[in-house]
């Protein structure tokens, strides 16, 4: 074989393009389904959403304390860098799980207000 050798791709082309159909779907959905169910549709993902962050939340708060304390205890005993990372790390985490929990504040810093709802 030497260098100037071509070769020949042949590709085999689809009827329709998919991306068509995706977009023909997304435009019946709206036309269809949104007039008739759209505001249902609205609260049902939201309570869906919100379970999902209210689960994540508490993790995060959960583990976050618990690596506040391990972090606090190998730092008594050991007196090692490695305890402050864990100890930062568990912060980071509260503060995760406190804006998961309480959409507004920020970090583990909060006025004790409820959080407005709606579009603002």
């Amino acid at each position: 074989m030497t260098d100037h050798d071509d070769f020949i791709i042949i590709r085999n082309k689809k009827s329709g393009s998919s991306i068509l159909w995706v977009f023909f779907g997304i435009v019946g959905f709206l036309a269809i389904y949104f007039p008739l169910f759209g505001g249902n549709l609205r609260y049902t993902t939201g309570s869906f959403f919100s379970g999902i962050f209210k689960t994540a939340g508490t993790i995060c708060c959960t583990l976050g304390i618990l690596l506040l304390a391990w972090g606090f205890l190998t730092l008594i005993c050991t007196r090692s860098f490695k305890a402050i990372s864990i100890m930062l790390f568990g912060f980071f985490l509260l503060m995760l799980g406190n804006f998961f929990l309480e959409p507004g504040t920020v970090g583990v810093i909060s006025d004790g207000k409820a959080v407005p709802k709606g579009y603002h």
